[in-house]
């Protein structure tokens, strides 16, 4: 598995570059995520999301890039002011090695709803 979008996606992430993180994702993409109860489909439906969080969010910090068979994992970090939580992105690319399903993990519980508050807000 070519792991090519998935390394040049996190480091987008890292340095907060949407325009760059979309790059690297299918025009369908799906995005799950612990934000909403239903995913999102569609790289225009992500959009707003994505630069809502990357608002809001202090910094991603990726700890470690795990794959499987048919899938990509990554273990990271994020910071919101005082807010600390962890994350786990689980991947399945489509055969150009793009992202097509994201499904976003976090925790601890606490964190994760403070940081909801915030981009309710934003």
């Amino acid at each position: 598995m070519n792991l090519t979008h998935i390394h040049a996606f996190t480091a987008a992430m890292q340095s907060k570059n949407l325009e760059a993180m979309l790059s690297h994702m299918a025009d369908d993409i799906v995005l799950k995520t612990p934000l909403a109860a239903e995913p999102f489909t569609g790289k225009a439906a992500i959009r707003p999301v994505v630069t809502a969080l990357l608002g809001v969010v202090d910094s991603f910090d990726f700890r470690e890039v795990l794959q499987g068979p048919e899938h990509v994992s990554a273990f990271f970090g994020i910071t919101v002011g005082s807010e600390q939580l962890d994350g786990v992105d689980y991947w399945r690319l489509n055969d150009a090695g793009l992202i097509q399903e994201m499904t976003v993990l976090w925790r601890p519980l606490p964190a994760a709803l403070a940081v909801e508050k915030k981009l309710a807000a934003a």
